[in-house]
C-alpha cells in the first residue's frame, strides 16, 4: 500500500461549516471545516451515491443534500436508517505554511 501526502488549499479558504471539493489521484474528496477543525471524506453518499458538496454541515455532521442522511465527519459513521455504510475518512492537517495537507492511502 502506498501512502501519499498532498498539499491542498490554504486553510483560511474554508470557513466554519463550509466545504470544498477536491480531486486527488482520481478520488473525489470533500474537505470540511466544523467547530474549528478540518475533516476530509469521500464526496459521495453511501446511500445513493449523491455528491455531498452541497450538504449542510453542523456540529461535525454532514447532511446529504439528497435524502438528509447525516454522517459524523470525525468517523464517517452515518446516523439514521437509510445506510449503515460509513464514509471513508482521510487524515487532514494544517501545515506550518498554512495549507491543508491530506494523507491518501
Amino acid at each position: 500500500m502506498t501512502t501519499t501526502t498532498d498539499t491542498l488549499i490554504p486553510a483560511i479558504d474554508i470557513t466554519d461549516n463550509k466545504s470544498v471539493a477536491v480531486s486527488l489521484e482520481g478520488k473525489n474528496i470533500l474537505i470540511c471545516k466544523s467547530n474549528g477543525d478540518y475533516y476530509a471524506v469521500d464526496n459521495q453518499c453511501t446511500h445513493q451515491r449523491a455528491e455531498l458538496t452541497a450538504g449542510r454541515i453542523r456540529n461535525c455532521y454532514l447532511a446529504c443534500p439528497l435524502h438528509g442522511v447525516r454522517f459524523d465527519l470525525r468517523s464517517g459513521m452515518p446516523k439514521g436508517e437509510l445506510t449503515r455504510v460509513p464514509l471513508k475518512t482521510y487524515p487532514v492537517s494544517v501545515a506550518e505554511d498554512g495549507n491543508l495537507h491530506l494523507v491518501l492511502d
